[in-house]
């Protein structure tokens, strides 16, 4: 559902799917692997990591001033989703 990990501060999480919008918005220490996320997804990460293996929504992010997100672009899109 939206806003899983909001906030989270540790942790793991490994899903296989993809998670719907705001996404690890305010992650600042978990860990997790996604086969894709909505829209929002990383918005204000502080900490952590986000793996993400599928695409994205709109506004990926957004705010984000640490951690690390890694995203496999298959189809070339990300470019166009992501808030730099």
């Amino acid at each position: 559902g939206n806003t899983c990990l909001y906030g989270a501060t540790s942790g793991r999480l490994f899903a296989a799917g993809q998670a719907a919008e705001r996404f690890a918005v305010r992650n600042s220490g978990a860990v997790t692997v996604v086969e894709g996320c909505g829209a929002n997804g990383c918005e204000y990460m502080t900490g952590g990591m986000a793996v993400i293996l599928g695409p994205t929504g709109d506004n990926f992010a957004a705010g984000m001033t640490g951690g690390m997100a890694f995203v496999l672009d298959m189809h070339g899109r990300f470019e166009t989703r992501v808030n730099r």
